[in-house]
């Protein structure tokens, strides 16, 4: 299961790594982010959970391997011994890190993995993507939430990237504080809300009955309750036909034109027509800044619908972690420290975790360090898989509320600084938050190869 879901140089390192008699060699990766986005002052941890699941069950069926045998490129290393190998695949190690749905102010570990050099190698292109995917979409998600002030905010962006990916951001996207999503599957496999209104395609195919007719037809449809699209043709004519089309209407959606100017209009006419219990919905290629400033206006917008923004997170398209080997044991069966030291690309060699220090309940700094050593403030590391098995038994919809209900509860502790929604390149020295890393750390620099 998802086995070639990989880069070829993992492979073609693994056939090397058995022709030499290392593969078996005890070694460590973390998979880290060097450093924030110039587009972001916190980053959420999302995608830990399918991370481990694949860990957990990838294998290599025999039509895969057949299929690596006629690869020319990897002629040379698809020895029997290779074959035996990928047969027998499993993930036997260890992993621990940050709890998914934990908040990161700068760079930082995410995962440290542990294993047999060549287990722990192959898994690297699969376990970077979803982590960076998943982070991606999560992080701007909390961003768009923080700046809705406590009004509702829906993912809509499923028709915005690959179907494959959108139950997956959909997710990501609930982990970190919206209500819920249009994605069906994202409801069906990890339990997050579904919700959705009709396209302008239902008010333009009731060609006989216009608009009136499609209002009374759809409310009649969800006696429950329901919300309609009325920007159509005219949104302000839109929105009193929508107040007239029955108590079943709970909510009426804006999704094009001036929302700023729209939104009082839209109000005073529900207001007036009795109807003061329907909510307005504000959609249209919204956005953190979007909402930010449809509020500080004082637009009457009671939920925001957001798609492409989240999905894509357009400002900080691609977060750019990284999967380091930072120990690995030699030929006597001594741990080493190992690092690459390429200027701009440099990482810290040795085993490490993330420890935080909180000041009346707000994070105030981070501390990278050895795992031998006993920084300051609460380790944030916890244990995810002992022996290539998980130790949480929580199914994937469990695993999403507990998520879900970390990371809510980890954003109340951002300092203002990192809160603010604004696109400042540069935060003022005064109210940066430190990652600091360790002496210990930073001794192990001047190893070289």
């Amino acid at each position: 299961m998802f086995s070639l879901y990989t880069d070829r140089y993992q492979l073609s390192m693994l056939g090397a790594y058995l022709r030499e008699g290392i593969a078996s060699r005890r070694a460590v990766f973390e998979l880290s982010m060097r450093k924030l986005p110039r587009a972001r002052r916190f980053l959420v941890v999302a995608g830990i959970d399918r991370a481990l699941r694949y860990l957990e069950g990838v294998r290599f069926t025999e039509e895969e391997i057949a299929y690596l045998r006629e690869s020319s490129s990897l002629r040379d290393v698809m020895t029997d011994a290779m074959v035996d190998y990928l047969r027998g695949f499993r993930f036997r190690g260890n992993v621990c890190g940050l709890r998914e749905g934990e908040v990161l102010m700068g760079g930082a570990p995410i995962l440290r993995v542990e294993g047999t050099l060549a287990e722990a190698q192959i898994v690297e292109t699969f376990l970077l993507g979803v982590i960076n995917h998943e982070s991606k979409v999560a992080s701007k998600a909390a961003r768009v939430v923080l700046a809705a002030k406590g009004r509702p905010v829906m993912e809509f962006g499923a028709r915005r990237l690959d179907p494959l990916a959108a139950p997956t951001a959909a997710r990501a996207a609930y982990i970190a504080g919206c209500i819920g999503t249009s994605c069906e599957e994202a409801g069906f496999r990890y339990g997050v809300p579904v919700s959705g209104t009709c396209a302008h395609s239902y008010m333009l195919a009731h060609v006989d009955d216009g608009e009136d007719g499609a209002f009374r037809a759809f409310a009649e449809a969800f006696p429950g309750g329901t919300s309609l699209l009325v920007d159509t043709w005219d949104t302000l004519r839109g929105t009193l036909r929508a107040a007239k089309a029955g108590p079943a209407v709970k909510a009426v959606r804006v999704d094009s034109g001036d929302l700023a100017r729209l939104g009082p209009q839209v109000r005073s006419i529900l207001d007036a027509a009795g109807r003061k219990d329907v909510k307005i919905i504000g959609s249209d290629d919204m956005d953190e800044y979007k909402i930010n400033a449809l509020l500080a206006a004082g637009a009457p917008y009671d939920t925001f619908g957001v798609g492409t923004a989240i999905v894509l997170s357009p400002d900080a398209p691609s977060f750019g972690a990284v999967y380091k080997l930072v120990e690995v044991d030699d030929r006597r069966g001594v741990p080493m420290p190992v690092a690459k030291r390429a200027p701009g690309k440099a990482s810290y060699g040795g085993k490490k975790g993330v420890w935080r220090a909180h000041r009346d309940g707000v994070a105030v700094g981070d501390t990278v360090a050895l795992v031998s050593e006993n920084p300051a403030g609460a380790s944030l590391y916890t244990e995810h898989m002992r022996d290539g098995k998980r130790v949480s038994t929580a199914t994937e919809r469990e695993a999403t509320k507990s998520a879900r209900e970390y990371c809510l509860e980890a954003l109340k502790t951002l300092p203002e600084a990192q809160r603010v929604i604004a696109l400042e390149e540069a935060t003022p020295a005064s109210e940066q938050y430190t990652v600091s890393i360790s002496d210990a750390v930073r001794k192990l620099e001047k190893l070289d190869g």
